[in-house]
């Protein structure tokens, strides 16, 4: 019995290696492919969110104004966020929303097929410099997928292609946004600032 136990385990050991090696060596073979892809629902998703706040898509300006403290942010009056309800719920209903859904259809399919796409995976892989995270497209996924995307994370967080960290920070997406305790079940650590506000550190990842 003994024997048969270790057979077991060795050949769903082996199987589990099995299938790492397989999804590295495709995600290798099409990496090109894949970074252009996630790149693209990347700049898609921050640009239509950032245009609701600055009414600009130049990144450039987008990304200078975010590292400015809140006093100098105000006095950037000529990029302000959008006033009118209308026109923001029409850019939620029309170009954030519905795209949403499709990423993270999308980012579904690549993850069975190539495992997680973790920012990691990529830079061993590919040759550009990959300055975005394929996480953000999950997190901002409906909450309809939340199920089915709890079950992929698990696989992926156990099969070793998702960081704790970034295990936590969909778990507490997926779990409502209410309770940080997925995050700091999963690496991260809360802080206090001198402020008196709290702040959310990752510090044990891997």
């Amino acid at each position: 019995m003994k024997k048969i136990l270790l057979t077991l385990i060795l050949l769903s050991t082996s199987l589990n290696f099995y299938s790492q090696s397989a999804k590295d060596e495709l995600l290798k073979q099409n990496i090109e492919q894949i970074v252009e892809e996630l790149k693209f629902m990347y700049h898609y998703d921050q640009a239509t969110r950032e245009y609701l706040y600055f009414q600009t898509f130049d990144k450039s300006i987008t990304d200078s104004i975010e590292n400015l403290s809140d006093d100098l942010k105000k006095n950037r009056l000529e990029f302000t966020p959008i006033k009118s309800d209308s026109l923001k719920n029409q850019i939620w209903q029309n170009y954030i929303t519905p795209m949403d859904k499709n990423h993270t259809k999308r980012m579904i399919e690549i993850t069975k097929k190539y495992g997680f796409p973790s920012t990691e995976r990529l830079k061993k892989y590919s040759e550009e410099s990959i300055d975005f995270s394929p996480l953000i497209l999950l997190i901002h996924s409906p909450f309809s997928y939340s199920e089915d995307l709890k079950k992929i994370a698990k696989k992926e967080k156990e099969q070793g292609r998702m960081k704790k960290c970034d295990y936590g920070y969909l778990l507490w997406h997926l779990n409502g946004r209410s309770d940080f305790q997925p995050m700091l079940d999963n690496g991260y650590v809360m802080t206090k600032k001198e402020n008196g506000t709290f702040d959310l550190k990752p510090v044990d990842c891997d």
